[in-house]
């Protein structure tokens, strides 16, 4: 496998080997082109200025010969006195045919293009006799180009390669810096998948990196609160299933001590915690398809107002057994809501149950179902102790009780609400929870229409 520091080196040194490719070349490019056009515009200049200052001599001796015979002596003369005698000179008639040339090529030719560019006219008697050009030694310009383009190819070479280096170095510590980070991050991951305990990792400087530790932190610290709820599952789960076991293993015994005759009644003591045991086991598988999401719903429409107040028929003798009164509030015209029939008489008959558990002798529980938006709205009111605001997140939990003792006396297995909630949102719904202590709670359901 291929280490992210390396690539990371790699690419951005690669990157910055390209870039500086580029820029060398086209700065070179620029620059030598830059430099032959100045150089050429400098050559034809002194060309012209020697031209010029052998013009005149050249000049005075067509006025006082009529022709050029024998200027062949005349014109290397002059080009000695210039200091131009490796250069070129070239001496054409008024139409362009070469009348002499030192280096003998064009004798009796046209002149060529780039001669005429730095030929200077001949005047005798202010009329054109002939034109003159003096060109440089190619062999020595071509050095001098040949010179500057090897000085600028070692100067774009040393600066390309020192840039390379700084490149690398940058990409050393800039992949340091991203790989860091993330070494951290693999380190607590090797650390979490060990069940040790998480250790908050520090934010980076850079966005998404931080944002990044910010989510595994989130994620570790989600996992040790579900971890916690496990074993606090277990512990409970241990718990709720000790309690009937050991009234049937004390009857049991005590039946076969002799101690209590095998009468109708003890049978029947014995189907009720058998029952309780059944009711979680169920509890217990209901949740865990909820969670899988292997439940299946036969969502139809339905009559809102009728599935409550048949919950509150349900309900009514559990209400008068604790001397708590179960109001039904009239409902408006309503749509139908799409639930699965089972389903919604489970959710509301939990909520009613937990709502009269709750709620002392001489108490309320009121049931209400109106239209908010697109939603069917149940809403479930009781007198009861309330729940503090910091309890609100935690309520829908698996065995979660705000008041462990109490729930030990009117027999709640802390699952009705969890149970609740995974329904509700099954079928697309929502339930939430207004409470403040001493003020009673509402639960609301919401489902589509």
């Amino acid at each position: 496998m291929r280490s992210l520091y390396r690539r990371l080196t790699m690419t951005h040194t690669l990157v910055a080997l390209l870039a500086v490719l580029l820029v060398g070349l086209l700065a070179s490019g620029l620059i030598v082109r830059a430099y032959v056009q100045i150089s050429s515009e400098q050559t034809l200049s002194q060309s012209r200025m020697l031209a010029r200052r052998m013009s005149g001599p050249l000049a005075q001796y067509y006025t006082t010969h009529h022709d050029w015979r024998g200027i062949e002596a005349q014109l290397e003369a002059r080009m000695a006195e210039l200091d131009a005698s490796d250069g070129r000179v070239v001496l054409a008639d008024p139409k362009g045919r070469v009348i002499f040339d030192s280096d003998g090529e064009l004798d009796g030719h046209m002149m060529l293009p780039r001669m005429h560019m730095a030929a200077v006219p001949v005047l005798a008697d202010n009329r054109e006799v002939g034109s003159i050009a003096v060109l440089p030694n190619a062999e020595q310009a071509n050095l001098a180009q040949r010179t500057f383009v090897r000085s600028l190819i070692w100067i774009v070479g040393g600066g390309s390669l020192l840039a390379i280096i700084g490149a690398l170095l940058v990409a050393i510590l800039v992949a340091r810096r991203l790989v860091r980070p993330l070494r951290s991050l693999t380190n607590a991951a090797h650390r979490l998948a060990t069940g040790a305990r998480h250790e908050t990792l520090t934010l980076p400087a850079e966005a998404e990196l931080a944002e990044l530790a910010h989510a595994f932190n989130g994620m570790a610290n989600e996992l040790a609160r579900q971890e916690d709820l496990r074993r606090q599952m277990v512990a409970d789960i241990a718990h709720e299933l000790r309690t009937p076991l050991s009234v049937m293993q004390l009857q049991v015994e005590s039946i076969e001590d002799g101690i209590v005759p095998p009468s109708t009644e003890a049978v029947a003591a014995l189907g009720g915690q058998i029952t309780l045991l059944a009711r979680l086991v169920d509890d217990l598988r209901l949740i865990s398809l909820a969670d899988a999401g292997q439940l299946s719903f036969a969502l139809q429409p339905l009559d809102a107002a009728q599935a409550l107040a048949n919950a509150a028929a349900a309900a009514e003798p559990r209400a008068r057994q604790g001397g708590v009164e179960l109001r039904l509030e009239p409902a408006p015209p309503l749509p139908a809501v799409r639930a699965d029939p089972q389903r919604l008489a489970q959710i509301l008959g939990n909520l009613i149950e937990n709502a009269i558990r709750y709620t002392p002798a001489g108490g309320r529980v009121t049931l209400r179902v109106a239209r908010e938006a697109a939603m069917i709205c149940f809403s479930i009111s009781d007198t009861g102790p309330g729940i503090a605001e910091s309890e609100h997140h935690l309520i829908f939990d698996r065995f979660y009780r705000t008041d462990r003792a109490r729930t030990r006396e009117t027999g709640g297995s802390g699952l009705g609400l969890a149970i609740v909630q995974r329904l509700v949102v099954a079928q697309g719904g929502s339930v939430r929870l207004h409470s403040q202590p001493g003020q009673g709670a509402t639960f609301s359901v919401e489902l589509p229409t």
